[in-house]
């Protein structure tokens, strides 16, 4: 009897390990097959600060750009670079904010000057970007959500990217059904030799390769968009926004006046206010958002009043659609508009300052 019970007991252990054994196989080939999806797709995720880019002269002191792809596609970068005297560079994801832009300039403490591009859409609290828990440290999250007195819904989805950080590790598609499903369209549109086609349902920004600081030849405009397609961009944009602009509790507000102030203290500082098209104001926009954003552009300009101020959203008729190859971004015909009225004010408009200390910064380093 007492060797039956043995038998018994000899049994029972390996039939209480099988469905440890089945689980662990299934996630190992469950997570093999979503890397191998990721790796087909082409997705990938931000290693380190994200793309670094730079125009202009390489030797003295660079300029920094702290903005998202609306102030790369909306200047000019190489008159820009000829108008200061000096090299310009920047880092770049996708979505970028203030709260990304601040880990930025901590790789620049000795740039004297700093060019910041903000907008309805850059400031919204509201818009995430998909890499944000990868560059900036969650302990600083946490107090800026804390001191900006942030709804508890902004509470839950910025930490949720935390965690979605570590489950990547695993499976490096999660989180990101959109970005998956346009990878798929796009795998078949190539099947089908229907690119073309596929082009006029995403809305995607194209840059030259890196390290180059330029947003590329672009004469695609959104006057030529189909009602149908305007729609469809305008809903994805309003999932990906939630529906709401929010300007005054989050941490994008709190990185913005810790830029500011921190530009200051390198040298001098540019702000430029970006358009955007007439379609998005109208759709996203009410008075309330639109007081409540100049507010915050009144805010920082109290915390920087000697910076220099560019307001490209007043330029007349700059939120047409023809001068825009999406609903945010300039094209090739709003940048070339948009780069006179930038370099007018920057080199007329009251920034002789900082013309002044850009010179004898180089004349210091010897250039």
């Amino acid at each position: 009897m007492h060797m039956s019970g043995s038998v018994r007991g000899n049994t029972s252990h390996p039939r209480r390990m099988r469905p440890a054994a089945v689980l662990l196989v299934s996630l190992v080939l469950a997570s093999s097959a979503n890397h191998l999806l990721a790796h087909w797709l082409g997705l990938s995720w931000t290693e380190g600060m994200g793309i670094y880019r730079r125009v202009g002269p390489e030797t003295g002191r660079q300029a920094f750009c702290a903005g998202s792809s609306l102030l790369v596609s909306g200047l000019s970068w190489s008159k820009v670079s000829e108008a200061l005297g000096q090299g310009i560079e920047t880092w770049g994801v996708g979505g970028s904010s203030p709260d990304i832009w601040e880990e930025w300039q901590h790789q620049r403490p000795l740039s004297n000057t700093m060019i910041i591009g903000v907008s309805v859409y850059d400031l919204n609290e509201m818009h995430l970007a998909n890499d944000r828990a990868t560059i900036v440290p969650l302990s600083r999250t946490i107090n800026d959500l804390w001191a900006s007195d942030a709804d508890p819904a902004l509470w839950h989805r910025v930490l949720t990217q935390y965690s979605l950080r570590y489950v990547r590790l695993l499976f490096p598609t999660a989180g990101n059904a959109d970005q998956v499903q346009v990878g798929m369209r796009s795998k078949v549109a190539e099947q089908l030799r229907l690119q073309a086609s596929l082009a006029e349902h995403e809305g995607v920004v194209f840059e030259p390769s890196p390290p180059l600081l330029d947003a590329g030849e672009s004469t695609a405009t959104v006057s030529e968009w189909s009602s149908a397609r305007v729609l469809r961009r305008m809903a994805a944009l309003r999932a990906e926004n939630r529906g709401r602009h929010e300007f005054y509790k989050g941490p994008k507000r709190m990185a913005l006046h810790r830029l500011l102030s921190q530009g200051r203290r390198q040298g001098c500082v540019i702000v430029v206010v970006l358009p955007v098209t007439r379609e998005y104001s109208e759709a996203f926009l009410d008075e309330s958002a639109i007081a409540a954003f100049e507010r915050a552009v009144h805010e920082a300009m109290a915390i920087a009043p000697e910076a220099t101020f560019v307001r490209l959203d007043r330029v007349p008729g700059i939120s047409d659609p023809r001068y825009f190859s999406d609903l945010v971004h300039m094209n090739s015909f709003g940048r070339r508009l948009a780069t006179e009225a930038f370099l007018t004010e920057v080199t007329h408009g009251g920034s002789q300052r900082m013309l002044d200390v850009t010179s004898s910064a180089s004349i210091s380093s010897g250039k």
